[in-house]
């Protein structure tokens, strides 16, 4: 993960942030950086028709080379 070194203030709810601290705490880390890696995350997942399509366009290669 790159450097970090820039601020950017969140509002939560107790509930949301009492399920941040307990997130956090299980997975050994802190608040802000659980926040982080969610974010991270989710800017970079893939949806699921990515996914599927990609496996799609593989399946297809190796059927026109005879791999499959």
């Amino acid at each position: 993960m790159s450097k970090v070194d820039k601020r950017f203030t969140i509002l939560f709810s107790d509930e949301e942030l009492m399920l941040l601290k307990a997130n956090a705490n299980l997975r050994g880390m802190s608040v802000g950086e659980l926040v982080r890696v969610s974010v991270q995350n989710e800017i970079t997942q893939k949806s699921v028709a990515d996914k599927l399509r990609a496996l799609q366009n593989i399946y297809n290669l190796g059927k026109q080379s005879s791999i499959l």
